[in-house]
């Protein structure tokens, strides 16, 4: 199974507002990420795109991002978003793009060791959404990683 199709099958599966977004990943490999929803159930009363469907489609790929980093370095840990900062630039009258591109290579290899050393650490994602080509919104978001208690 692809990345892609692995991520939107566990988005639809365990997150509601994703499923009610009608969101999807469009794209995922190592170079970009993107996830989209429609403008007809995200849209406000001004016929734009609710700046909340925004902001949670953004939360969802930075989470998308740091999920897909872990897996491609062998680890899985509970990831928690601390904190976010949204700037809203224009308004987007046609379907929700939200794109990130992975952190360098430095940055990911010094957040996977951190995580090794301590089980837990925290990085910080940056998300846009474009309207005909210009930013319309920008994010960025710290997600915080820790191991998962076990439950026995």
């Amino acid at each position: 199974m692809s990345r892609q199709q692995e991520l939107n099958d566990y988005l639809t599966r365990h997150v509601p507002l994703f499923r009610a977004m009608q969101a999807r990943v469009e794209h995922a490999d190592p170079n970009r990420l993107a996830l989209t929803a429609p403008l007809e159930p995200n849209a406000n009363d001004k016929g734009t795109a609710f700046g909340g469907s925004m902001a949670a489609i953004a939360a969802l790929t930075g989470w998308a991002i740091t999920t897909l980093t872990l897996r491609e370095h062998g680890e899985t840990a509970e990831i928690v978003i601390t904190d976010s900062t949204l700037q809203f630039l224009r308004p987007v009258r046609e379907t929700i793009v939200a794109e990130c591109v992975p952190p360098d290579a430095a940055a990911v290899e010094k957040f996977i060791q951190r995580y090794r050393q301590r089980g837990k650490t925290r990085w910080t994602v940056e998300v846009v959404v474009r309207a005909d080509g210009e930013l319309a919104m920008t994010f960025s978001g710290q997600y915080g990683i820790f191991k998962a208690e076990s439950t026995v």
